[in-house]
């Protein structure tokens, strides 16, 4: 398929790599600029229960899985590579994952935890429609 073919489905997940892309980044430099999280609105004492004592290695976390790695799809759905679609599938169960592990931690979602999860729950629908099993494949 070209790229000029590329179905309405393939063309939604390209978009959704590109802006969680640039999500993940943003968000982990923020965190790296601001390890205390409070650039990002966090409450203090978001990380008293875990092993980590500031926001340093889920900045990290955020630049490489949700902001490098959407692009490395994206370039991969671009292409017609077959690992594409298995990528999006992986990439879309880490951010429900993600987001539902912040949810046992914290309790109450906050309004972009949830459009997160959706998010991701979107990437792995999308990924598993047949006309993207077909492009992707």
């Amino acid at each position: 398929m070209t790229n000029k073919n590329k179905d309405w489905s393939i063309i939604i997940l390209m978009v959704l790599l590109l802006l969680l892309g640039l999500g993940g980044i943003g968000g982990g430099i923020a965190m790296l600029m601001d390890p205390s999280g409070q650039v990002l609105g966090l409450p203090a004492g978001l990380l008293d229960d875990l092993f980590i004592s500031d926001f340093f290695w889920p900045g990290i976390f955020l630049i490489v899985m949700m902001g490098f790695t959407p692009y490395v799809l994206f370039y991969g759905i671009w292409k017609g590579y077959p690992w594409a679609r298995p990528g999006v599938l992986a990439q879309g169960s880490l951010l429900v994952g993600w987001i539902i592990f912040q949810f046992i931690l914290w309790g109450d979602p906050m309004g972009i935890q949830i459009l997160y999860l959706i998010w991701g729950f979107a990437l792995v629908v999308l990924a598993s429609l047949p006309s993207s099993r077909e492009s992707l494949s």
